[in-house]
């Protein structure tokens, strides 16, 4: 599906949720309270744009921005040939219209509520704080940066600018790549987010394309990112990098069951140690969040969000049973949709990962049935 495709979605299923009337598919008919909760930004002009409604991207061509800048955050120069800043928006925020297809960022990702219920209104059309929630987080790309707004209900742990920053100063030589922090910020339970874009494709798009021989080998570097950021620990368990506790962590979500929230018991239930030091995991390494650079056959890896201190043997679970990690259609014949994961669980399994999740997997089950 396209980023604009995804787009007239989002906006028809805003319809049917608000009772809108059919004419409600174009942005325009956004109600004015979820512009900036749903898209992340507002377009000010052809080369301007409202990031939230506190922050100021501006490009221009011709000559880099000056260092004094009024209240200038960060400036780079882009492959588009422009030079781009943020800088602090004024109090009274610049005048501005809704994001819309063709306005310069581009629309690459949107994620929906993950189980959140939402709440319809009573049809008076004032009532917009259920139908934020729809599209909890928005990413758009231009200048070779990503634009990454989140609804705080759905952050699963530490800030993603946090984690990239420490996990930047403590690995050093580590041999995958992350992206550099350009702004952050965190108000009206939302969290915005501006980092530099990785080079490379998602594994999701590649992957089919490669031999056994390229998917070994990209495996191989995504479990030997696995090990390093493992490096990092704590004697704290489901907590981010910097000791907060991951309110809506996965971990504490697949172990726990009904009538079952001691985890430290669930873990001994299933043969998970909880004897610290407990290892820094991604929580969220699939196919769609590392990217490939096929020429110089490196491996970069996104969205820091879920990451947490686990049982190591945790790492090599959610790859031996393909937790959130599965190829989406079209699979190619005479392969899985966990193709991806099982191979990085077969890498990891050389570097001394023996837990294969079956007993989780089994006690896990009861809830399900």
């Amino acid at each position: 599906m396209t980023p604009l495709e995804q787009y007239h979605r989002v906006l028809d299923t805003l319809r049917v949720l608000k009772n809108e009337p059919r004419h409600f598919h174009t942005v325009e008919h956004v109600p004015m309270k979820s512009r900036a909760p749903m898209f992340g930004l507002t377009t000010i002009s052809n080369d301007s744009w409202l990031i939230g409604d506190r922050a100021v991207l501006t490009r221009r061509f011709g000559e880099p921005w000056p260092t004094d800048t009024l209240n200038l955050i960060s400036t780079w120069t882009a492959s588009d040939g422009g030079y781009y800043a943020i800088a602090d928006a004024p109090v009274i925020p610049p005048p501005s219209r809704p994001w819309k297809p063709g306005d310069g960022p581009t629309l690459i990702h949107l994620a929906g509520g993950g189980g959140t219920t939402i709440d319809a209104g009573d049809g008076d059309g004032d009532d917009d704080a259920g139908v934020a929630q729809l599209t909890t987080k928005c990413v758009y790309s231009i200048g070779d940066v990503c634009i990454k707004m989140h609804h705080t209900i759905h952050c699963d742990s530490t800030d993603e600018h946090i984690t990239i920053k420490e996990m930047s100063k403590h690995l050093p030589n580590r041999t995958f790549a992350l992206p550099a922090v350009l702004y952050h910020a965190r108000y009206d339970a939302r969290y915005f987010l501006v980092t530099s874009r990785i080079p490379g494709e998602m594994a999701a798009q590649l992957w089919w394309d490669f031999d056994d021989a390229a998917k070994d080998r990209y495996a191989n570097l995504i479990a030997q990112a696995c090990v390093e950021v493992a490096t990092l620990t704590s004697s704290k368990l489901g907590t981010g990098i910097d000791g907060t506790a991951a309110k809506n962590g996965r971990f504490s979500e697949a172990l726990t069951r009904k009538d079952m929230p001691d985890i430290l018991a669930n873990c001994d239930a299933v043969n998970l140690s909880v004897q610290p030091p407990f290892c820094f995991f991604h929580g969220d390494l699939g196919p769609t969040n590392v990217l490939i650079d096929r020429r110089k056959e490196t491996v970069g890896i996104i969205d820091w969000q879920a990451a947490e201190f686990v049982p190591r043997e945790w790492i090599g679970v959610n790859f031996a049973r393909a937790l959130a990690m599965v190829q989406d259609p079209p699979i190619p014949e005479n392969y899985l949709s966990n193709d991806y994961a099982q191979r990085v669980w077969r890498a990891l399994q050389r570097r001394g990962f023996g837990n294969d999740g079956s007993v989780w997997l089994s006690w896990k089950r009861i809830d399900w049935q």
